[in-house]
């Protein structure tokens, strides 16, 4: 039986979204240029004509995979947002929920948005564009929750001015300690820490 046009070079069974978060999976555990095209490829189940037909090449790929990773870490902070009513308490669960993930088993060690940063910053000019726009979409999010500090009355301007920044900051940190020697109980007391910085209402 003669494949159709469409379904050569993709297996039996191939399904894009799956084979995006293998492959953000795989990014995250080894690193942007210790993943090869064949841990791709092995990973996913998928061939190789079929990765380039459905996302390109390995960065093109990469970059969707990056993307996704961000997309997961706002959809959470806005399910979070729209069940607490305290900005600060969404922050809380938000790093409370960073510190049992490094800490855990249940992903890969450390952030891909970091360690992308750190690995390739400066190596290539549209990697540099995505990640400078993963680290700002990230921003972003802390100052959306932030912002509903402000609409509370919760926060001050003067108070919000910077604080998305230092929850930023805070978050990355704890990735840091994490890949050393933290464990969860460690980041608990950390995040116990950067909460006491919170601005009284």
């Amino acid at each position: 039986m003669r494949l159709s046009k469409a379904g050569r070079g993709r297996p039996k069974g191939f399904v894009a979204d799956d084979a995006l978060e293998t492959a953000m999976m795989t990014f995250w555990e080894k690193g942007y240029h210790a993943t090869s095209l064949d841990d791709l490829v092995a990973r996913t189940g998928a061939s190789r004509a079929s990765l380039y037909k459905t996302f390109g090449d390995k960065r093109a790929l990469f970059l969707k995979a990056l993307d996704l990773y961000g997309a997961r870490f706002a959809a959470r902070a806005k399910s979070v947002l729209a069940e607490e009513a305290c900005a600060r308490e969404v922050v809380r669960r938000l790093l409370l929920a960073s510190a049992e993930r490094l800490a855990g088993r249940q992903a890969p060690p450390g952030c891909l948005r970091c360690q992308a940063t750190l690995e390739l910053m400066g190596t290539d000019a549209a990697l540099d564009d995505a990640l400078t726009a993963a680290n700002l979409r990230f921003e972003q999010v802390i100052q959306t929750v932030i912002d509903h500090g402000l609409r509370e009355k919760q926060l001050s301007e003067a108070d919000a001015e910077g604080l998305a920044r230092y929850i930023t900051g805070a978050v990355n940190g704890m990735v840091i300690l994490a890949r050393g020697s933290a464990d969860h109980e460690a980041l608990q007391g950390y995040v116990d820490r950067v909460l006491k910085a919170w601005p009284d209402s």
